[in-house]
């Protein structure tokens, strides 16, 4: 197919997929960015900023010689393992012939989990990157916030610049306070009805990546980018630890347990420095976060045991193949409350769980849940609960 037709094609889909926030960005960044080399593009919901940038590189291609192919690619970093997927799926159905200039970060060309590139800032090494621009969406962490920021720097050097927009009753002047720790320039530009960007340029001197360089002292935790609950332990997540060490003790068997939405791995840690290690043969932390993937592979490092994976509701697992699941899920889809994204996750704990195997499950005790367990499992019944939190045990 012609480069032409296939940037059509592209652009086409782009147009069908784009929100006004989309629109935006992409406007933007064509008035206010002067880039070099290839584009990087963060968090895009919605795919149409990716789908509009490998139209406009497809369209670099010479007319007259569809054999010389464009240089460069477009580079995106999802968080999200089952958006990472869904882009690359997309493309390969509608505009296979795009698929070679579109990098993924963790994943390979094949489309294969690749855990060294899960950071922005070894993505782009990873890619030879020579570029100075990236866009996207502003994240609401601070924390994913500060890591694209220091990453991107890092690696695109002193013409480095960010077109990052949201939606202008989310922003406050603190986003601009946390980018500004790493570029000299931070200024909003012209809003269009409730979006605005953000442009950061002019990189502090001596921006370095700040990916864990050795594993964590004892007692710490480390955290990377926007992961849930930082470097500290979550409430919950600690109640839940306690129940399962309660639970291994009880059992003192070669058990397979599963960490089923990981974070920072925090929970894993407590159950393997807790005293109960007798009681586990493996543990299979994971998690659909990449930020979150990133900081319990540096948390559990120290853990033969351990293996700590990126994947979206454990679907890498095989049926049957674990004894032990701990649950802490989301009830929380950006700013929502949504207390059906825990449906998918106790499908999947059904789905893994062996014969006889144990689920529990810590939440919030406000989020009526128990009626979701017992509609999967046999026996349900209350082992904790304190002044904000319940754990029950399923099996």
């Amino acid at each position: 197919m012609p480069s032409s037709t296939l940037a059509t094609q592209l652009t086409d889909l782009a147009n069908q997929r784009a929100d006004a926030l989309d629109r935006l960005i992409y406007s933007d960044y064509r008035q206010y960015a002067e880039p070099i080399g290839p584009l990087v593009i963060l968090e895009d919901q919605t795919f149409a900023l990716t789908l509009w940038a490998l139209a406009d590189l497809l369209n670099t291609a010479p007319a007259e010689s569809e054999a010389e192919k464009p240089s460069g690619g477009v580079l995106v970093r999802m968080r999200s393992f089952a958006a990472a997927h869904e882009l690359r799926a997309l493309v390969e159905k509608e505009a296979a012939e795009a698929l070679p200039y579109l990098r993924i970060a963790g994943l390979s060309q094949a489309g294969h989990t690749n855990y060294s590139t899960l950071a922005l800032a070894d993505f782009l090494e990873a890619n030879n990157y020579q570029g100075n621009t990236a866009i996207g969406r502003l994240s609401k962490s601070h924390g994913a916030l500060a890591d694209w920021a220091t990453d991107f720097s890092s690696v695109a050097g002193e013409n480095a610049m960010l077109v990052l927009g949201g939606n202008t009753k989310h922003m406050s002047h603190t986003f601009n306070e946390t980018l500004g720790k790493s570029f000299k320039s931070v200024r909003g530009l012209r809003g269009k009805g409730k979006r605005r960007c953000l442009l950061a340029g002019e990189p502090r001197p001596g921006q370095t990546s700040p990916v864990q360089a050795s594993p964590p002292q004892k007692g710490e935790l480390v955290a990377h980018g926007g992961v849930f609950s930082g470097a500290r332990a979550d409430r919950g997540g600690r109640l839940l630890a306690q129940c399962a060490l309660e639970y291994l003790r009880e059992h003192r068997s070669a058990l397979t347990v599963l960490d089923f939405g990981c974070g920072n791995g925090s929970v894993s840690l407590d159950l393997l420095t807790g005293g109960a290690t007798g009681a586990i043969s493996r543990v299979i932390a994971t998690d659909i976060d990449a930020d979150a993937v990133r900081s319990a592979r540096a948390n559990l490092a120290a853990f033969p045991q351990v293996e700590v994976t990126w994947d979206d509701a454990a679907a890498g697992l095989e049926a049957g193949s674990v004894d032990l699941v701990l649950l802490n899920p989301p009830f929380h889809e950006g700013t929502r409350v949504d207390l059906t994204l825990v449906q998918p996750l106790l499908d999947a704990a059904l789905r893994v769980l062996k014969p006889g195997g144990t689920l529990l499950l810590v939440h919030n005790s406000h989020a009526r849940y128990r009626g979701e367990v017992e509609a999967r499992f046999k026996k349900v019944e209350q082992v904790a609960r304190d002044k904000t939190f319940t754990v029950l045990r399923a099996e």
